[in-house]
């Protein structure tokens, strides 16, 4: 069994592990910034409500382009996209590091601004790469796999981190650099430079992508705006409420359990490990048990591990509460991410193939651009005296409302195949039979 898995992921085409390996390297710094920055910018002086205020600027580019730029890419070459996020990326992140470092707070928002557009590129333009490049038969694996790269980029992220924290220092002839936050950002961005490589050996068929005289005043005529807005709802809802908490659990567990950097990327890195594993059997699993398994059910054994871990901060006087809140975390995290590639198949799935590069572009860029919204939201709960719990119990009622409104997604689009297939007969052709 473990060599199938194995030789279906083995077996996608060149341009997809070309992707990956690019999406992997690239990863390493949006991993990085999300496990150390944080806590590299509340050494610097910077409060929770101006973290939150710098995090939510990540976001705006999706807000703005995220829409025209979805519309944009139909029939048009990806690649070109894919270099500039390469650029962008390890760029803007440098600035980031060395404004922190000196407190310019303009220089700091633009580069924040820009570091998440770049991030955008890449996120809005794989799943449209993945879908043009894969046929049906290994689109499934190739969107796993898409998936556990963020998982395996933390393990990688995560052993740097504790690795860098280990040596300490390094003395490179007379110069001495101390592996603190700032030297360690340096050294994974420098890293994640390679990534502009395994861009440039993608290769595009020319053909593939023909001209178009679509008519932009038009365009709402081009795709099934209804069935797109149910698609993405749930995801919606889903993905500010993870804005709520994944940018910000470090801070949960820096302020309530005294975690500093070494110790989060530690945890980080064991809950990326089942992360990887859990994502790479989501197409057996989807296949075996279908949508309800691998959405519904995971995602609400997720929201039980969120509202626990949630919950310790007020046993935290309690020895219990330390080990229950990381066992929760551990989990939590998996589970949510194992619903993902099914998710997103379901969604285009639902759509139908005139919609699907469409929502393959939403459903990455909505994703980021309802952490906007939550950052904002975190920053002004945080203000209003909002202990960690509170706010991540919000988070749960949020997922809760997507998990259902995924259960009624799934339930449609299944009797909608069982439609096709001849399994059923709509309402109204049995009440015309004779």
């Amino acid at each position: 069994m473990l060599n199938k898995i194995f030789r279906s992921y083995w077996d996608l085409p060149r341009n997809i592990h070309l992707l990956i390996l690019m999406e992997f390297t690239l990863s390493l710094i949006h991993v990085a910034f999300i496990l150390i920055l944080n806590i590299f910018l509340r050494k610097q002086g910077f409060s929770d409500p101006e973290i939150a205020s710098y995090n939510s600027l990540r976001f705006i580019g999706a807000l703005a382009f995220a829409l025209p730029l979805g519309i944009y890419i139909r029939r048009k070459k990806l690649k070109p996209l894919f270099i500039l996020a390469t650029l962008i990326v390890p760029l803007t992140s440098a600035i980031i590091i060395q404004s922190v470092q000196y407190k310019i707070v303009p220089m700091i928002q633009l580069a924040f601004l820009s570091w998440g557009f770049g991030m955008m590129l890449m996120r809005v333009c794989s799943l449209p790469f993945i879908i043009r490049t894969t046929t049906a038969d290994n689109s499934s694996e190739a969107l796993s796999m898409s998936a556990a790269t963020w998982s395996l980029a933390t393990i990688f992220s995560g052993v740097i981190i504790s690795g860098l924290d280990w040596i300490g220092y390094l003395k490179i002839g007379e110069w001495i650099f101390i592996m603190d936050e700032q030297s360690t950002l340096w050294f994974i961005t420098i890293l994640g430079g390679c990534s502009i490589f395994f861009a440039l050996m993608i290769k595009e068929d020319k053909q593939q992508h023909p001209e178009r005289n679509d008519d932009l005043f038009s365009i709402h005529k081009s795709y099934d705006w209804s069935l797109i807005f149910k698609a993405i709802s749930p995801l919606i809802l889903i993905s500010v409420g993870a804005g709520l908490t994944i940018p910000f659990v470090n801070l949960f567990f820096n302020s309530v359990f005294g975690f500093g950097a070494n110790s989060f990327s530690l945890m980080g890195s064991v809950t990326a490990l089942l992360v990887f594993i859990f994502s790479l059997l989501v197409p057996v699993l989807r296949k075996k048990y279908g949508y309800w398994l691998t959405i519904v059910v995971v995602q609400s054994l997720a929201i039980c591990c969120l509202v626990v871990m949630a919950v310790m901060e007020l046993y935290v006087d309690y020895s219990f509460a330390l080990v229950v809140a990381v066992i929760a975390f551990i989990f939590r995290q998996p589970l949510m991410h194992m619903a993902h590639p099914a998710s997103n198949e379901l969604m285009m799935n639902y759509v139908g193939k005139k919609n699907q590069e469409l929502i393959s572009a939403l459903s990455s860029s909505l994703w980021s651009a309802s952490w906007f919204i939550s950052a904002k939201l975190f920053e002004w709960l945080r203000l209003l005296d909002y202990r960690y719990y509170e706010i991540f119990l919000i988070t749960a009622i949020l997922y809760i409302i997507g998990v259902i409104l995924f259960a009624s997604l799934i339930s449609e689009y299944e009797t909608s195949e069982k439609i096709k297939s001849g399994g059923l007969l709509p309402l109204t052709d049995e009440l015309t039979m004779d």
